[in-house]
């Protein structure tokens, strides 16, 4: 049996800058691109000198795919194709191609503009990078080129999230990052398949977590309580309170909750007003 090789160039043995090259058949495949978000140094970046030392990054990769837009995902992908220099095509669906240039336009703002921080790639290297971007169909078998094909599945992590089933010849890998069977966007699927190997995201894998129904319930009570309380906290004389969450997963999932509130017959009684 053919080697199939797994390198972690980044988040092997912690959370950010995931990026994982495998060669597999003769192809050499990038997974995820991502930043860490602990360091202001080269460190904040993928291992790319494991790829080559010196020179661009085209002649070795036939292919990089983007997994969704959680920046310890896709935070790198402008300086690794444009600053140290990759032409071939980078794969996302297409509601990761459309939020993607936006967060990592304001991620250099914060970094460039406000920290003054250097080494750090510019507005025009977003959009050159995102020119380069094959947006993929859920379920749709892409052939990268006479032996690579790939295919994307709905993860259910956040929008646009996928896993995805790369094969050459009889041999094949699935990726996947953090995948959610409760989603209300729908769950996580794929495809009855026995890859060879199966790449999974794995931070949370041992933690044990209240019932997500029990916990959305205690959610909802406290945005009832605040907003009887005309949006201020329990102290009368604190001021009102505004919910603001960076971590776009997070918001995502809280969003929801509310809007199945405003639909859910069993919360009728509950104030549903638009400004909450």
């Amino acid at each position: 049996m053919p080697e199939i090789k797994v390198t972690p160039l980044g988040a092997g043995q912690d959370v950010g800058r995931s990026c994982i090259l495998v060669s597999i058949g003769g192809k050499n495949i990038m997974l995820d691109c991502g930043m860490h978000m602990g360091f202001n140094d080269d460190r904040r970046f993928p291992d790319f000198s494991y790829i080559t030392q010196q020179g661009r990054l085209t002649e070795f990769l036939d292919c990089v795919i983007i997994s969704h837009f959680h920046l310890d995902h896709c935070g790198a992908l402008p300086y690794m194709s444009e600053m140290v220099g990759y032409d071939g095509p980078i794969y996302m669906t297409h509601p990761t191609k459309a939020i993607c240039p936006i967060l990592l336009e304001d991620f250099r703002k914060i970094t460039v503009d406000k920290k003054g921080e250097t080494n750090f790639f510019t507005s025009q290297m977003i959009k050159d990078c995102m020119k380069k971007v094959v947006p993929l169909n859920l379920h749709q078998t892409v052939q990268v080129d006479d032996e690579l094909e790939i295919k994307a599945y709905y993860a259910g992590h956040v929008l646009g999230a996928a896993m995805v089933q790369i094969k050459v010849g009889s041999e094949s890998v699935v990726y996947t990052v953090s995948i959610s069977l409760i989603n209300r966007t729908g769950a996580a699927w794929i495809d009855k398949c026995r890859p060879d190997i199966l790449i999974s995201e794995s931070t949370y894998a041992t933690t044990i977590r209240d019932s997500k129904r029990c916990r959305e319930r205690d959610f909802l009570k406290k945005v009832h309580e605040t907003v009887e309380r005309g949006g201020k906290g329990a102290d009368e004389h604190e001021g009102p309170h505004l919910l603001l969450h960076g971590a776009h997963r997070e918001s995502q999932s809280l969003l929801q909750t509310l809007h199945h509130l405003d639909q859910s017959e069993d919360q009728k009684n509950l104030c549903t007003e638009k400004h909450v």
